[in-house]
């Protein structure tokens, strides 16, 4: 007897149209993906980015906002709404296609309010590099979530929830990754750059007792199967 490991389809690339569209070709195309022996696909980051109805999915912004409310410009995602979401996931596993959603852990981008910490610049290609003393820093780090009103979570985050950011409002001319007061990179991670634990953004601190809470909570994860 033949074995069959199955067939994942990676159903998006980055180059998708922002017309909001993804979810229902999924709705559409889920039988016709099962007759042709597809078994899963691979869905994109499903939660608002920085970019709003733009954002592949990466700028990490509101994890809980699955296109349902009114921030960064849009209610919908750039491949549409949570109601089309969960449509979506629902008719390709009544055809049955297993479905798995791109969540990215490790950085956040477009935070509500800027935020005064203290902090050490690091040059961006050695990130065990210092390129300067401890200083006042001024980081886009308050994430308050308006457009939700605390809707699924009231949790907010600021710069002591993150490891180091990129953009400091005082030295905006300066190329740097900004290490905060008391923090480090972790050392378990490739060694690109130095410590490729930092990647773009704010950097969560995933030692963090909030982390903890949220990952427990649903909030967050690595890619996951959808049941």
């Amino acid at each position: 007897m033949t074995e069959f490991n199955g067939v994942m389809m990676q159903f998006y690339h980055w180059y998708n149209e922002p017309d909001g569209t993804l979810w229902k070709e999924l709705s559409a195309e889920a039988e016709t993906l099962a007759a042709i022996g597809v078994t899963s696909v691979w869905l994109p980051p499903a939660y608002k980015g920085i970019g709003g109805g733009m954002d592949v999915g990466y700028g990490v912004y509101d994890m809980y906002d699955l296109g349902e409310f009114d921030q960064k410009g849009s209610v919908r995602t750039k491949y549409g709404t949570k109601v089309e979401y969960l449509a979506a996931i629902e008719t390709a596993q009544a055809a049955g296609i297993r479905v798995y959603a791109d969540v990215v852990i490790n950085h956040m981008m477009g935070a509500d309010h800027d935020e005064e910490a203290e902090a050490i610049p690091m040059n961006p290609e050695n990130r065990h590099e210092p390129i300067g003393d401890l200083q006042p820093v001024k980081v886009w780090t308050h994430f308050t979530f308006p457009g939700r009103d605390g809707k699924y979570s009231d949790a907010e985050w600021h710069w002591w929830h993150f490891d180091a950011v990129d953009y400091n409002a005082l030295n905006d001319g300066q190329d740097a990754v900004y290490l905060f007061k008391d923090k480090h990179f972790d050392e378990q991670v490739d060694l690109e750059k130095g410590a490729f634990d930092y990647l773009m953004g704010c950097d969560l601190d995933v030692e963090h007792p909030r982390y903890a809470s949220v990952l427990t909570n649903g909030a967050l994860g690595t890619s996951i199967r959808l049941r």
